[in-house]
């Protein structure tokens, strides 16, 4: 079996977005726990002149964000659209009903 390694070369907010069509969910976890690391750690707001304006570092960590968890839920998608899984439609399954979670028991106020 081939081993496949994602580009550690760059960080998870320059890695193209061909890395997250071949990373692994463990992968694309890490890469969301990094930049959410980095979203808390950098000021929203810097000084620029006598002005605070949002920092131009913030904007390529957000869209990073979004397009990680973009990847995530097509992945869930995917493996909820596989035989034997519901389908999501909406949010909800062909059935009209909600889906489960496979981590989860249904709560009892559902």
């Amino acid at each position: 079996m081939e081993q496949r390694m994602i580009n550690t070369s760059t960080t998870p907010v320059t890695a193209d977005l061909t890395d997250l069509a071949n990373a692994s969910v463990r992968e694309l976890l890490a890469m969301l726990t990094h930049t959410e690391d980095r979203l808390r750690t950098t000021p929203f707001l810097v000084p620029e002149g006598d002005a605070m304006v949002v920092n131009p570092e913030v904007a390529p960590l957000l869209s990073r964000q979004r397009s990680v968890v973009a990847q995530l839920r097509v992945r869930r998608d995917t493996w909820r659209g596989a035989p034997g899984g519901p389908t999501r439609q909406g949010g909800r399954t062909r059935s009209g009903g909600r889906s489960t979670s496979a981590s989860w028991p249904r709560p009892p106020w559902s």
